[in-house]
This record gives structure tokens, C-alpha cells and sequence, in this order.
């Protein structure tokens, strides 16, 4: 095992420490239950992942299908389950599963879903017209064996067998060599300029923490070192980070090359790049993605990109977010937290968490959204690549679940962190750590603590509380952490923070696209929201805390209200009323007082006033007032 050489500043506690509750708990374990732990999980949906192995068909056409992808996410989400639930029957399963992937291995070592194991060459777009209608170079080999890789990983650290560990190790030595006797380097090889192969980074430094072997450092150097190239060549990732040039201006027609989440998988990749060599331009390159991002990407659900690219996102006000970008945005702001202990990460989490992230994870517990958009209704995810039970976004559910868990209460060397604030107990330092209130319904929360010896307790103050007050003490602003110390044994801290609502304006008026424009097509795509749906008026959308609001049929709101009706001059003053509701989380009376009178609305959280999909009407929405 080998030690990082930078030691993150915070630490998570293990996952089977802590437990989540109230209305997102209930909906999480709903999602656990029917698509990771239940006999249906286990006897449908995974054996269609683990046949791909045996099948090798994903190179069976001129086009590169992904079919590899799927068993790796739903294992590295089925560990973490594992771990977070304290779950054997599932441990064993997984265990299972490990070592009979494992026998699907060629006498070389090689694990994988294309029957050609040296077919990693981008597509020719001529043969792929003719087999879909229309121009592609797909090829996810090497990002399918990324997630091979990492799943194995994660068998191994639940279960201990070296069997598995040893078999992901010589899977990656076949690709290695392979790759070196041709003289290629990963970023060569794929779709999307090489993105999805490099991201096999972070796997592949997993792989050297637990085994030392200096060959997957050096592996993962490699890619590095092509993203910091003299001639420019695409994506150049560090070398354009560090310049600080927005990314739709790396290069031109940024649609048709600038993959959002593999980019972001890289930029996780280089975090534990950061951890092995504490080469600090690592750190860097991804703190000035995310100032990049925040800055040109972030769409008005408070997620990154527009429906899966990175081509000004900030700058188009209907909006269509694909989760696995929301997913891996929570991911970089995490792992920034962990490593820094800076606050601004953990406010653009808890955003991404608490709007896009639960509306994509559908209501009924089974299924999830392939893009959660604005306004209209979600695109609703189907079977990908030929799969009847998968789908990248709604396998990776799980993942942004439990990374959200780990990120409600950290340790340091200087005290507990409270992080985020809706319902959870934990265990940490010997002690107990319980939360309790309606944070997200009008920003009251209660904190139990039972703790063996004094401790300090650092308390987050959220960016959008402009006032709160703790124990009757106000906090002044700005603040990131406030620390109070707190005895040995039972204690209790009262806090309330400041919902005040905000309107946020949409800095430009909007375009009105070409039908055949990207930004057209890819927000309509799946033919289920008609362009009639798409807002061109100048509007807001509306804060409350840590919400984003939204009009909803759920709560009463008429398609004339939602669509029809004139937008809200952002000087208007604002008052939310919480009010009772069967059919979301959180429900509220809004009263606008315009300069031209007064607009009385109901709206209601973002994510459970649209974590749904109906063929018919009855989960129209529209967050943009």
C-alpha cells in the first residue's frame, strides 16, 4: 500500500457510520432496494451487465457501443451500498460477481466487452452513417475498461480476495503493453479527443496505491503529460486550465468535442494525481476548472454543461443537464473539499445535491432521467446500447447518493465538520453525531451531540445565509465555518439559517435558435417537450436557501400559469409561506409584489416537483419565472 504524499485536510467516516434520514433517505434506500439489493437487481438487471463479457459484441458493427460500461457502475455503486447498508448478503454477492467476471479473462489477462481487444481507434464516421444514419467516431473500449478496472478495485477493497486484485492488475498490464507495442498513448485512442480513455487516470492510480507497482504511475504521468503539449493538441487540459481560457474557447465548435463528464472524470483523475505526487500544477489545473466552470457552465439547475457538452452552458437559459454530469460535478467539488477544506466547494455540492441530483432519481425508486431540464419535463432515460435494465446515469445513481453521505459529516485534525444539514446520525470519535429539523423548509435545524471528551464542532455557514444565528447568537457575514466548542458528554446546538428568497435574473435575453441549432436539438432531444415549451422572454429563477423553486402541476400550477404567464420583474419583493402537500417534499404559497401588482403562485422544491416522467401532462414544470 502505498501513502499519498498530500494528506487530504478533511476525512469522511466510513460509510456504515452514518445514516441518513427523512424524505431523501426514503427515497435513497427506495433506490438501493429496487435497482441494487433486491432480488430483481441481482437476478435481471446485473446478469445483463455480466453477459457483455462473455458476449463481446460491442465492436460487432463499424459503430463502438459502450455495453462494458455497465457492469463496473453498478458494482462500484452495489459496493458502496454494500458498505453504507453493512449488507453480507451483498457483500457475497459482490464477491461473486468479482471472481466470475474474472474467469471471462483471455490467457493474457485481457477483461473486456469488444471481441477485437486492439479495436480502440475512433470510428470511421463514413462505416458509422451507414449503420445509424448519421456521422459518429464512437469507440469506448479503454472507457469501458476503465470501469472494469474500477469495479474490480472496489470487489477487492470490499472483500479482500487477492484473486481479484491480482486479475485487474494483469488486465491492466495487457493494456499496457498492447498500447506501448503499437505507440499509442491513451489520449490517441476513443472518441472525444481521448477523453473517455483517459480517464482510466483515476482507476489506474487505485490500482498503484494498493499495489505499488511504479508501471501505473508512470501510466497515469503519461496521459498527464499529453494534456500539457507544445503543439496545442486537443484537449491540452492542463496547459488551457492553467491560461485560465474558458473552455468554449479551447477550441472551435467546442458541441462537438467537449464531452462533459469524461472531462470531469479526467479532472478526478488528476485530484488523485495531486494526492500520489503532490505535483501542486495538478491541484491547480482542476481549482481553475471549477472557477472555469462556475463561471461558463454552470446551467440554472446548478449543474454543469448543456445536455452533456461544455459550450457555454451559463449562457443558455432553457436548460437540459445529463446526471452523470451532475453526478461528477458533486464529485469534483467533494474531492476539492477534501483536499482544501475551503467552504465554496461545499456550497456548490449542496446545490447540485439538493436540486438536479434528486430530481434525476425518480420518485418511484426504479428508474432515473437521462437529462433534467428547465422547464417542460425530464428526459426520461431508456435501455442504452442495445441494454434493456441499464443506463449510464441511472448505474451511477447510487454513486452520487452515497458520495453525498460521506460528505454530511467530515473529521480533521482540528474537529468535526458539519457539512450539509437535512436528517442524519453518525458515529465519529467514539461518539454520536445527530441532526435533526427542516432545513430545507424554512432553515431551522438541531444538532444532538453525545461525545466522549470536548471536541470543536465546525458548524458550515451556506454562502446564502445572510444571517444566522446559532444558540441566540447571531453569526455575522461573511463566513464559511463557525467553530464552537462543545463538552464531553450530551449537548445540543440550535441553528437558524436565513431562507431569504432571491430572484436571479438571466443575464442576457435569450436567442431565439434555429430549429436545427445544437442548442435546440439537444434540449428537445428524445421528442418528448415540444420547442412550444421553450421560454424566450427574459426570466428569473427563484432561490429559497437551498432550493431551487419551481411552478409544477404537482402542486396545482395550470400549463396557462407555468407557460403562459408574463415573467417576474426580478425588482420584486418576495414572501414564501411554507404550506402542506402529499405530493412533494416540500411545499410553498409565493407572493410576488411587482411594480405592476401583486402574483400569488404555489411552487415547490425543484427536485420533487419533477423527479418523474408521464407520458401525458401531469409532470409538466417550468423553474423559470
Amino acid at each position: 500500500m502505498v501513502q499519498n504524499k498530500i494528506a487530504d485536510r478533511l476525512e469522511p467516516l466510513p460509510l456504515e457510520y452514518l445514516r441518513l434520514g427523512g424524505g431523501i433517505a426514503e427515497q435513497m434506500e427506495k433506490f438501493f432496494d429496487l435497482r441494487v439489493r433486491s432480488d430483481y437487481a441481482k437476478g435481471v438487471i446485473y446478469p445483463e451487465t455480466a453477459e457483455q463479457f462473455r458476449l463481446r459484441n460491442d465492436d460487432e458493427t463499424a459503430v463502438g457501443w459502450w455495453r462494458g460500461e455497465f457492469w463496473g457502475k453498478w458494482v462500484i455503486s452495489a459496493c458502496r451500498v454494500a458498505r453504507y447498508e453493512n449488507d453480507e448478503s451483498l457483500r457475497e454477492f459482490l464477491h461473486s460477481a468479482a471472481l466470475d467476471l474474472i474467469s471471462t479473462a483471455d490467457e493474457d489477462g485481457y477483461i473486456g466487452t469488444y471481441r477485437r481487444k486492439d479495436n480502440y481507434f475512433a470510428a470511421d464516421p463514413d462505416e458509422t452513417v451507414k449503420v445509424i444514419g448519421w456521422r459518429s467516431n464512437w469507440n469506448w473500449n479503454i472507457w469501458c475498461r476503465k470501469y472494469t478496472l474500477w469495479g474490480l478495485l472496489e470487489c477487492y477493497m470490499l472483500c479482500g480476495d487477492e484473486r481479484i486484485l491480482a486479475a485487474a492488475e494483469k488486465s491492466t498490464a495487457q493494456l499496457c503493453d498492447m498500447l506501448e507495442a503499437n505507440h499509442t498513448r491513451p489520449g490517441e485512442t476513443g472518441t472525444f479527443n481521448g477523453l473517455p480513455s483517459c480517464s482510466i487516470m483515476k482507476p489506474v492510480l487505485i490500482l498503484y496505491r494498493l499495489t505499488g507497482n511504479r508501471r501505473w504511475l508512470d501510466f497515469a504521468l503519461g496521459i498527464a503529460d499529453d494534456w500539457e503539449r507544445p503543439d496545442g493538441r486537443v484537449p491540452n487540459l492542463i496547459s488551457n486550465a492553467l491560461a485560465m481560457k474558458p473552455i468554449h474557447e479551447w477550441y472551435p465548435e467546442s458541441e462537438k468535442w467537449a464531452k462533459a463528464y469524461e472531462m470531469l472524470s479526467c479532472l478526478d483523475g488528476l485530484l488523485e494525481l495531486y494526492r500520489v505526487t503532490g505535483v501542486g500544477k495538478y491541484l491547480k489545473t482542476v481549482e481553475n476548472m471549477y472557477a472555469l466552470l462556475s463561471e461558463n457552465e454552470q446551467n440554472v439547475m446548478f449543474s454543469v454543461g448543456f445536455n452533456d457538452i461544455f459550450a457555454h452552458a451559463s449562457e443558455y437559459q432553457n436548460s437540459i443537464s445529463e446526471p452523470c454530469d451532475i453526478i461528477h460535478w458533486m464529485r469534483i467539488c467533494y474531492e476539492l473539499f477534501r483536499l482544501t477544506g475551503e467552504a465554496k466547494y461545499m456550497d456548490s455540492f449542496e446545490r447540485a445535491y439538493y436540486n438536479p441530483f434528486l430530481a434525476a432519481s425518480f420518485a418511484d425508486g426504479e428508474w432515473g432521467a437521462r437529462g433534467v431540464r428547465s422547464c417542460g419535463r425530464h428526459m426520461v432515460a431508456t435501455g442504452q446500447a442495445g441494454m434493456k435494465y441499464s443506463h449510464c446515469c441511472v448505474n451511477n445513481m447510487p454513486r452520487g447518493y452515497l458520495n453525498a453521505a460521506e460528505a454530511y459529516v467530515m473529521v480533521g485534525g482540528d474537529g468535526i465538520y458539519v457539512n450539509l444539514y437535512t436528517d442524519f446520525e453518525c458515529r465519529v470519535g467514539g461518539g454520536t453525531v445527530k441532526l435533526g429539523g427542516s432545513y430545507l423548509r424554512d432553515g431551522r435545524v438541531k444538532v444532538s451531540l453525545d461525545l466522549p471528551k470536548a471536541a470543536d464542532v465546525h458548524l458550515r455557514i451556506p454562502a446564502w445565509s445572510r444571517r444566522t444565528v446559532i444558540d441566540s447568537e447571531v453569526v455575522g457575514c461573511p463566513q464559511s465555518y463557525v467553530v464552537r466548542r462543545v463538552g464531553a458528554g450530551r449537548s445540543e446546538l440550535s441553528i437558524e439559517f436565513d431562507m431569504a428568497p432571491e430572484l436571479h435574473q438571466f443575464h442576457r435575453e435569450p436567442e431565439r435558435f434555429d430549429v436545427k441549432d445544437f442548442r435546440v436539438g439537444r434540449f428537445i432531444s428524445g421528442n418528448d417537450v415540444p420547442v412550444g415549451l421553450m421560454s424566450f422572454d427574459r426570466r428569473s429563477v427563484l432561490t429559497y436557501g437551498a432550493l431551487l423553486l419551481v411552478r409544477s402541476k404537482l402542486v396545482g400550477c395550470t400549463e396557462g400559469e407555468m407557460f403562459g404567464s408574463a415573467p417576474i420583474d426580478p425588482r420584486s419583493e418576495c414572501e414564501i409561506e411554507p404550506i402542506e402537500s402529499s405530493a412533494v417534499r416540500n411545499a410553498f404559497r409565493v407572493r410576488f409584489a411587482t411594480p405592476s401588482g401583486v402574483v400569488v403562485t404555489h411552487m415547490c422544491d425543484y427536485a420533487t416537483g419533477t423527479n418523474r416522467w408521464s407520458a401525458d401532462d401531469a409532470a409538466l414544470f417550468n423553474l423559470l419565472i
